[in-house]
């Protein structure tokens, strides 16, 4: 997979992972199905990046923080997705303990965090 391809991949999950959220946020206005739509589309983006690895430390940043934004909000979370989630957390250690800080790591670091409380 190309590196463009893979990051609009990864740009697709968080921003259906912002609409799901976004959704919520107004749930006067919103569907059960708008939801349910959503979050099939979270758990079918999430099964297709898990297998990639990002080309850059920063991609690789970028691919575990959407992965792990997606595993927030999934509501079809079943014992195969928590040891997926439990192995984009360990991916996430490594990332945060070798790079340098930016925007993007403060991100994963908080994600990471509230995963593990």
């Amino acid at each position: 997979m190309t590196t463009s391809c893979l990051q609009e991949k990864i740009d697709k999950l968080q921003n259906t992972v912002h609409a799901l959220l976004h959704k919520s946020n107004y749930m006067a206005g919103v569907y059960v199905d708008d939801l349910a739509r959503l979050n099939n589309e979270i758990h079918e983006q999430i099964n297709d990046l898990y297998p990639c690895h990002g080309k850059t430390a920063e991609q690789e940043a970028a691919l575990c923080l959407s992965l792990l934004m997606g595993y927030s909000v999934s509501m079809y979370a079943n014992s195969e997705d928590e040891a997926k989630k439990k192995t984009v957390l360990r991916r996430s250690q490594m990332i945060l303990k070798n790079q340098l800080p930016s925007p993007l790591k403060i991100q994963l670091h908080t994600i990471y965090d509230k995963l593990l409380s």
